[in-house]
């Protein structure tokens, strides 16, 4: 997690998942229930999950979130009912997620 220091505004977060094929469908669907808690949470922008195109591809899935601050993501993270349907979902899943806090370096319209 980023030093709480470092809440000069919004951010993105970005999750990418090992994930075995037959997971996909199911991580979606639990991925769209959480996001229903998530976009009423302080703070919230936007988040997409993205499913990649070429069965070569490492990561299948792709969260692409952001936020306001740090400390509304942290809050919104551990909500309560979140926490509970995350880790509901987690423990009968073999999937593995790869996370990480960024702000915009170069952007092009």
């Amino acid at each position: 997690m980023p030093d709480p220091i470092d809440d000069d505004g919004p951010f993105t977060f970005i999750n990418v998942f090992d994930i075995a094929e037959d997971e996909i469908d199911t991580f979606i669907k639990e991925w769209k229930q959480r996001s229903e808690l998530m976009i009423t949470a302080d703070g919230f922008i936007s988040a997409e999950l993205h499913r990649a195109i070429d069965s070569d591809t490492h990561f299948k899935l792709i969260n692409v979130a952001k936020y306001e601050s740090l400390a509304q993501f942290e809050a919104a993270t551990h909500d309560p009912k979140y926490r509970a349907n995350l880790e509901k979902y987690a423990s009968a899943s073999t999937w593995k997620a790869h996370r990480g806090f960024y702000r915009t370096a170069a952007k092009f319209d």
